[in-house]
């Protein structure tokens, strides 16, 4: 059962005009962004354990176009089966003005294969307008949702922030700021009047993370280059578990690189790398996966990687 909206903001609804506690809390969201929740708790989409490709959304409040909405109860949404591969679908708050009263729900958009807000969004304010919410991914054989992205915007005394530069696709008017991952974004009129992002503020400093039998210790530096990042390591890994053999057919992993923000457009990169342990030394090759993973593998047949043996890793790559 649908929940229940208290809505101010349609011409025909009972809120309208607003009482002063509905005015007090619409006059710091209203013209802030065109988007948003007032919380980090607020219109959350999580997946509902032992149910079957359902997602619930959190009760909140959140504003769009004009529109403030509070709802007080979760509401839960169930999405369409698949028989293969997998598919993204859009979690919205749909306000629609079209009716003799204006009302805002909750509504699923289906979605494709691609990590993408979905073409069947609609975009009209005054008319139907949806304020996406998150992408969830359903995947065949799988009960529960594979992959659930934030999409919610918090907007407040001026200043907006995300989750996830997806965010960016949708919040496209010139002149938007926005803080997602430690990066600073502004939409402005670039070369030929053509818009486009860049990022404002200064380099983030992150620490690697290794996978087991490893560490690794130094900084991964995300800095802004124009309409693209820069990404830095400077990293030094050892072997902390047992010595093994390094081959140089397969790829031996080392690093799940963080944050999300280093991962992303990575693509495949490779470098040499000069592995030291006592006296033994190779040169050996590194590849950097474009979900940010390190791997590692010898060029000159197989080498017994000793246990407190270790490399520097010295890379610099744009995203």
């Amino acid at each position: 059962m649908a929940v229940t909206f208290t809505s101010y903001g349609y011409d025909t609804t009972a809120g309208n005009p607003y009482t002063e506690i509905a005015w007090a809390d619409a006059h710091p969201l209203i013209g802030s962004a065109r988007y948003g929740v007032r919380s980090a708790g607020d219109w959350a989409v999580t997946a509902v354990p032992n149910a079957d490709r359902t997602v619930s959304i959190a009760p909140g409040f959140g504003f769009g176009s004009g529109v403030t909405d509070k709802t007080v109860e979760n509401e839960t949404i169930q999405l369409d089966t698949i028989s293969s591969g997998s598919r993204w679908d859009l979690i919205v708050a749909r306000r629609d003005w079209t009716p003799t009263a204006g009302e805002t729900k909750f509504m699923k958009i289906n979605g494709g294969s691609t990590k993408a807000i979905p073409g069947g969004r609609l975009m009209t304010p005054g008319g139907i307008d949806d304020q996406p919410l998150a992408l969830v991914q359903v995947t065949a054989g799988q009960t529960q949702p594979t992959a659930i992205v934030d999409l919610r915007c918090f907007a407040n005394n001026g200043g907006m922030v995300a989750n996830d530069d997806l965010v960016r696709g949708y919040l496209n008017q010139v002149g938007t700021e926005i803080y997602i991952n430690g990066v600073e974004w502004r939409y402005i009129v670039g070369a030929n009047n053509v818009p486009e992002w860049v990022a404002t503020n200064e380099p983030a400093i992150h620490a690697p993370v290794a996978a087991t039998n490893w560490s690794a210790t130094g900084d991964i530096t995300v800095q802004p280059a124009g309409t693209k990042r820069q990404v830095t390591f400077d990293v030094t890994v050892k072997r902390t578990g047992p010595a093994f053999t390094l081959g140089s057919e397969a790829w031996e992993f080392i690093l799940p690189l963080v944050p999300d923000a280093v991962k992303k457009a990575a693509g495949v990169k490779y470098l040499p790398i000069l592995i030291t342990g006592g006296s033994n030394h190779i040169l050996a090759a590194a590849r950097l996966n474009p979900n940010g993973a390190l791997d590692i593998r010898s060029t000159s047949g197989s080498y017994l990687f000793t246990q407190n043996a270790l490399f520097t890793l010295n890379l610099s790559y744009y995203i």
